[in-house]
């Protein structure tokens, strides 16, 4: 699949990802965006996800916290498009707040998490997350493993 190809997803830090607004309700986001391709809800981490194209929409407390995106599309934060090469040194540029682990990398002001980047790899082979504020602490932990 081509880069033209590729679904776009602009990421405004801790505010939103393209029309997915953290903080809203599945129902809202259903409204906006239109119903997910599946749900899954996951009891012990009490999480509701919707997965939709490319993406998947993690809630917890009933509210969108987070949105992971996968490697079949295109997250644009700061105007950089993050599985280009060379996209990684730019974010550090961007953002002197990250903190690298062995699978991922927080970039604590952007509100994104990236794995796959880092010397181990993920089976995701590549991922982006992000977050809501208050999630910061959250993924710091991804990152420090």
């Amino acid at each position: 699949m081509g880069d033209d190809e590729r679904t776009r997803y602009e990421i405004e830090p801790y505010v939103s990802v393209n029309r997915f607004v953290f903080g809203k309700k599945p129902a809202e986001i259903k409204k906006q965006c239109g119903a997910p391709f599946k749900v899954e809800i996951d009891n012990i981490m009490e999480t509701l996800t919707e997965l939709r194209e490319a993406c998947s929409l993690v809630y917890e407390d009933k509210k969108l916290a987070y949105v992971e995106i996968n490697k079949h599309a295109d997250p644009v934060v700061a105007g950089v498009s993050v599985y280009n090469e060379g996209a990684i040194e730019q974010l550090k540029e961007v953002d002197p707040d990250y903190l690298v682990g062995s699978r991922y990398i927080n970039f604590r002001t952007l509100g994104v998490c990236v794995g796959g980047f880092s010397k181990k790899k993920i089976p995701e082979g590549k991922l982006v997350i992000a977050y809501a504020k208050d999630k910061i602490s959250f993924f710091d932990y991804y990152a420090s493993e």
